[in-house]
């Protein structure tokens, strides 16, 4: 049986078991861990990296899946609220 090839494994985010690869896995592709069945996101080809796969399909989340829409509507919302000098604007100006 041939060696194989070191080059083309990458561990289990979730179980840690090995997952070897035929050829070289496409960037974003979706794979499934053999031994715990895990769904898990190629987020680097060379070395092969494994990520968690992003819900919203943005690829390579890694992380904990934060809506940017989201994010900077409220921050927009917040800078809104505030003057030139910082202060909210609902400020009566007493300090």
């Amino acid at each position: 049986m041939p060696e194989k090839d070191p080059s083309l494994m990458a561990r289990c985010l979730e179980c840690d078991s090995r997952i070897y690869f035929e050829r070289k896995p496409d960037l974003g592709q979706i794979i499934v861990c053999p031994e715990c069945d895990t769904s898990l996101e190629v987020i680097r080809t060379s070395p092969i990296k494994l990520g968690w796969p992003d819900d919203a399909g943005l690829g390579g989340s890694a992380g904990a899946g934060i809506d940017l829409n989201e994010f900077f509507s409220a921050l927009a919302e917040e800078e809104a609220d505030h003057d030139d000098y910082g202060f909210d604007d609902d400020d009566d100006g007493a300090y």
